[in-house]
């Protein structure tokens, strides 16, 4: 006989319960009349910019950069709503207690948590198909550019869905997770973004002071920016709209050691992974606080 393939518990029960539910119908709506009245505003704009009669449909390819930080922006902020309600929740509706009676392990759990709102992502981009499409139909986007940024939005929501599970097994109230998310993720990216910005300038400084007799190089200096999640998906949109990218901005300042070199030009899978293993600690930190919980029970 037939193995069945076993599926996490967490998120089949997760599954099962918001396909029943109505929210996501008139979420999935919303978002795509949303993302429908972007394309008509951008739409109306560049009529009006346009010197020939009509649309000159060559345009229409700047409406991939703005779907997609429309949908970065979404995304960023729906689940960390979704997931920083995930084991808080369960403390309000008092059902907690219930499933760690389960054999399901505790890093099972916040993993089943974190893959509801993976599928509940990939349900958003699947249905946002048909209006991307149009800045691939009309303005000539490479269609492997929709599958990049499908891609780069589930890893988005891996990383930000990990930072909300973590705030809900700290935090008891659904409320205070997600602004805890959301503080922690504007944290981080003031965080690389403040001491790239100070390392530059002192460098910069050391530079004028000598008469510009050193010459300037960046140096190791941009790895920080690497732990921001969103720099990957900067490098992407670069990538996909012009022949630059941040290793060609990063070059521009001076040379650098073949090392360095290499890991700039491999921008993107680098600093994704190193952001899914930053993720994968917060699960693993969301897992040890509801195996504390399970223990005391």
């Amino acid at each position: 006989m037939k193995k069945k393939m076993k599926i996490n518990p967490i998120l089949k029960k997760e599954l099962m319960v918001g396909s029943r539910n109505m929210k996501m119908s008139w979420g999935i709506f919303g978002f795509n009349a949303f993302l429908t009245l972007i394309v008509i505003f951008v739409m109306m704009i560049l009529n009006a910019n346009s010197n020939i009669d009509g649309y000159d449909f060559g345009d229409l390819i700047t409406l991939f950069p703005v779907l997609g930080c429309v949908e970065c922006g979404v995304l960023s902020l729906v689940v960390p709503i979704i997931t920083s309600g995930s084991i808080s929740g369960e403390r309000e509706r008092q059902t907690l207690d219930i499933m760690l009676t389960t054999p399901v392990k505790p890093f099972s759990i916040a993993l089943g948590k974190l893959g509801s709102a993976m599928m509940l992502v990939m349900i958003y981009m699947v249905s946002s198909i048909p209006v991307m499409a149009i800045a691939f139909v009309l303005g000539g986007m490479n269609w492997g550019a929709l599958l990049g940024l499908i891609v780069m939005m589930l890893y988005l929501g891996a990383y930000v869905g990990s930072v909300g599970i973590f705030c809900s097994s700290v935090v008891k109230k659904s409320i205070a997770a997600t602004v805890l998310t959301i503080v922690i993720g504007i944290g981080i990216i003031v965080l690389t973004s403040s001491i790239f910005g100070i390392g530059t300038s002192i460098k910069a400084y050391y530079q004028t002071i000598h008469n510009n007799s050193i010459s300037y190089s960046p140096g190791a200096l941009p790895i920080i920016l690497m732990f921001n999640p969103y720099t990957p998906f900067a490098d992407f949109m670069l990538r996909s709209m012009s022949s630059y990218s941040i290793y060609d901005i990063i070059a521009s300042s001076g040379k650098m050691p073949v090392i360095l070199t290499a890991v700039y030009k491999a921008w993107i899978p680098v600093s994704v992974v190193l952001n899914l293993l930053i993720a994968l600690g917060f699960l693993k930190l969301a897992a040890r606080n509801i195996a504390v919980t399970h223990n005391r029970k």
